[in-house]
């Protein structure tokens, strides 16, 4: 590009950067973010999204954390995206007090969870053997305008089959088998 005269953008760097995360390569990514803020072009919420996700595909939430704050201290907002990020990564790492904390954080910065997050945090609350917590976050799910969707109705039945919740399991799916057929066709 630069034999060419071809000045790279955020979103070009924002390209390279999130193929290497998804590749696993982190200590490169770094080196595309560290060579954006060295010609001067700030990274947005994409940029940070695509190095946090990356930190958590390879287990390293800690490195994650510390992308996420930069975020912050950047002055770059996260949207739910971001927030969904980090907290699948405290889920999967079963640090699931810090996920709930993130999500009552983003919660009361004005910012409306979504279903997926919902999702993740049901899945997560499972992980860690407290399926009635996750069964607790259904009314308030609703309660802020999201709706269940399949998808979400199987992490919460398998974690609670996975729990040995099998009474609570059936109940919940005798409740809810015309909404999710319902949901699905």
């Amino acid at each position: 590009m630069g034999q060419r005269k071809v000045i790279p953008d955020v979103q070009t760097f924002n390209i390279l950067g999130d193929t290497l995360c998804k590749e696993g390569m982190l200590i490169e990514a770094k080196e595309v973010f560290d060579v954006m803020i060295q010609r001067g072009i700030e990274p947005d919420t994409v940029t940070y999204s695509s190095l946090i996700d990356g930190y958590c595909l390879q287990s390293k939430i800690d490195d994650a954390i510390k992308a996420f704050n930069m975020m912050l201290e950047r002055g770059c907002s996260p949207d739910v995206f971001s927030y969904n990020i980090l907290i699948n990564g405290y889920c999967k790492s079963k640090r699931i007090d810090e996920a709930m904390h993130l999500f009552h954080d983003m919660s009361n910065k004005g910012m409306v969870p979504d279903v997926v997050i919902y999702s993740t945090l049901i899945g997560g609350l499972c992980r860690v053997e407290r399926p009635q917590a996750a069964l607790e976050l259904f009314p308030k799910m609703r309660a802020c305008g999201q709706h269940p969707n399949p998808r979400t109705y199987a992490i919460l039945l398998d974690g609670l089959f996975k729990n040995k919740n099998f009474v609570e399991a059936m109940d919940c799916l005798k409740r809810w088998k015309t909404k999710i057929w319902t949901a699905i066709l």
